[in-house]
């Protein structure tokens, strides 16, 4: 078992960073490694993660922390290690979607998808859409599997591919997990799965 649990914004991510370890580390997706926050915040000191991340801090655990970076990076940065240091809990932040941009994990999905022409359909429809709000990028993710996976697997229930809990990231008609774009990623999570 490793010394270290990984707290993520939600189950989505999660499964993102799963595909990537299994291709990258040869992680097996182990529940126990990872805790969702349920939001960006739920580490405050109010959110519904902090009791666990208190405790995995008493056991002598690392703590690798992972959300996206939003709006600003800098700010999103700076927010989250001044909390941890107000907790006096040392942690390893990595902000989607590279760790030095706004963004986020859907922003990186787009950045490693395949299939490039869909994505280019959909800049194109936001372009005609200018001057109405701009879908949010989680629709564009969406748009992309629901074009590429077959009606069957479709099914509009919680067990739809589409949803992201459900995704195979390590499908490489769909997602380049080698892509130089992950760099920064692997760079980051090499510390944790490379032994020296």
């Amino acid at each position: 078992m490793p010394d270290f649990k990984i707290f993520t914004e939600s189950k989505a991510d999660i499964k993102f960073i799963q595909d990537y370890l299994t291709e990258h580390f040869s992680v097996p997706p182990t529940e126990s490694l990872y805790h969702p926050l349920n939001s960006w915040s739920g580490y405050k000191s109010n959110g519904s993660a902090i009791v666990q991340i208190r405790e995995n801090f008493e056991k002598g655990n690392r703590t690798i922390l992972i959300l996206d970076a939003d709006n600003s990076f800098t700010h999103r940065q700076t927010e989250v290690l001044s909390d941890f240091q107000g907790y006096n809990i040392p942690i390893d932040l990595f902000l989607f979607p590279n760790s030095s941009s706004n963004g986020t994990l859907e922003d990186l999905l787009c950045s490693v998808a395949v299939q490039r022409p869909i994505l280019d359909c959909f800049e194109a429809y936001e372009s005609c859409i200018s001057g109405y709000e701009v879908p949010v990028v989680k629709s564009k993710v969406f748009a992309y599997l629901d074009a590429l996976l077959p009606a069957n697997s479709k099914k509009n229930d919680k067990n739809d591919l589409i949803q992201d809990k459900n995704r195979n990231y390590r499908n490489p008609t769909h997602w380049n997990l080698h892509h130089e774009y992950l760099h920064p990623l692997h760079n980051f999570l090499s510390q944790f799965f490379i032994q020296p």
